[in-house]
């Protein structure tokens, strides 16, 4: 039996880069708080883009429309089996936050109890507004419907995860 190949794009660094930069963009284009994206929450808000089925779940929670999906995100080997442990490993999401901020794309500050928020800046966002391919088009679709989420905890978000995982 000939094994086929498989290639995962989440391993690529400037799609990881471009994911992250258009993440911060659209997500905090929806709050008037500056600063709401800590490390885990970033990882929270990109593993939820990458599983738009349990995006329609939490959405579902907070009574909000959903999102209509394709085919391929429904019935994926990753919306069928989704890898919980994206959820805590952050040493790939803090790479690629490094490569963000020494490309002068996002700032870095700390909140009242220091904790490190990611802010993407002028810089940023001119180069996110450029990412206009199919994906991004998508992934901005995905990102919109996301907006209530951000009114909720980083808990309540992760129990219910938890409980579709």
């Amino acid at each position: 039996m000939k094994k086929i190949p498989i290639y995962l794009p989440d391993h690529e660094v400037n799609f990881g880069i471009g994911k992250l930069l258009f993440l911060l963009l659209v997500l905090s284009k929806s709050t008037k708080k500056e600063g709401i994206f800590t490390l885990d929450r970033i990882a929270q808000f990109e593993f939820i883009s990458k599983h738009p089925v349990l995006l329609n779940r939490l959405l579902d929670d907070k009574d909000k429309s959903f999102l209509a999906l394709t085919n391929a995100e429904k019935f994926s080997i990753e919306a069928i089996f989704p890898n919980r442990g994206q959820l805590f490993d952050f040493t790939r999401i803090k790479l690629l936050l490094n490569l963000l901020l020494s490309f002068g794309f996002i700032e870095i500050k700390t909140n009242e109890d220091f904790q490190f928020l990611y802010i993407i800046n002028e810089k940023g966002k001119n180069k996110a507004e450029e990412l206009e391919t199919a994906y991004f088009k998508r992934l901005e679709k995905v990102l919109i419907q996301m907006k209530p989420l951000l009114n909720m905890s980083h808990s309540k978000i992760n129990s219910i995860i938890q409980y579709y995982i």
